[in-house]
């Protein structure tokens, strides 16, 4: 399970050698710590298993139906599916863009974001610094890991 929160083995498996949780505050909190830690080589691993934003076909290549990355997937950014063909182009073409230019492929938590709105957010970061991206795409990360969390644990203790 802690995996399908963040696709980063170390952080993931100190995640689990620190359980118990008396709650999902203290997981949460705890997995905020760690993720501040995280070296630029597991932040690159944990943006390794997002599919690219707007590749539809990707997204539904990567993620057979009926799994529990695809369920979640696309309740992250099902509503790319909305968006015009022209955004979706446009899209795909900037997800190359940005990972020729910095190596990782653009990520944001997409939660509620239209597809247009996504991609204002690319064209603004695309010009960054990859160390500048890298610390944001950082920052991404860790808000979609604590919606996975919230979400997973909606009334129960971790």
């Amino acid at each position: 399970m802690v995996m399908s929160w963040c696709h980063c083995q170390s952080w993931a498996a100190d995640v689990v050698k620190h359980r118990p949780f008396s709650d999902a505050q203290q997981l949460s909190d705890y997995c905020e710590m760690r993720w501040q830690l995280a070296t630029p080589a597991e932040v690159e691993a944990a943006l390794a298993a997002h599919p690219l934003i707007g590749d539809v076909e990707l997204l539904r290549a990567k993620f057979a139906p009926g799994d529990e990355q695809a369920s979640t997937a696309m309740s992250e950014q099902g509503q790319v599916l909305q968006a015009s063909g022209a955004t979706l182009d446009e899209l795909a073409r900037l997800n190359v863009a940005y990972k020729q230019r910095h190596g990782f492929i653009f990520v944001i938590c997409a939660k509620h974001l239209s597809a247009e709105v996504m991609l204002a957010a690319i064209r603004d970061r695309i010009g960054n610094s990859t160390d500048d991206e890298l610390t944001c795409a950082a920052a991404e990360q860790r808000k979609i890991f604590l919606l996975r969390i919230e979400s997973a644990f909606e009334g129960q203790t971790p």
